[in-house]
């Protein structure tokens, strides 16, 4: 469901949290407020997955929470983990 265009985003700005990592997989814990993946607009860009995207390029989005949800996310480092999560 699109984001109600009176809504102002005002993620939390906290750094996220790591829950595990290795070569292949990064698990965090995002939390509420947080978009999992960016929105369409310039000011919906700031998301778990954008932020992933800083320290780690080739991330693959594996799954997605409501924004409103906390919980933890997993992201495939790279491609290959990505397909075989998919599997």
């Amino acid at each position: 469901m699109p984001l109600d265009p009176d809504f102002i985003y005002d993620p939390p700005q906290s750094d996220l949290e790591i829950l595990y990592e290795d070569t292949d997989l990064i698990a965090i814990n995002k939390p509420a407020g947080l978009l999992s993946v960016m929105g369409r607009l310039p000011e919906h860009q700031d998301s778990a997955y954008w932020r992933i995207l800083q320290k780690i390029p080739q991330a693959k989005v594996l799954h997605r929470l409501d924004m409103a949800t906390s919980g933890i996310l997993i992201f495939a480092k790279h491609r290959e983990a990505e397909v075989a999560m998919s599997r």
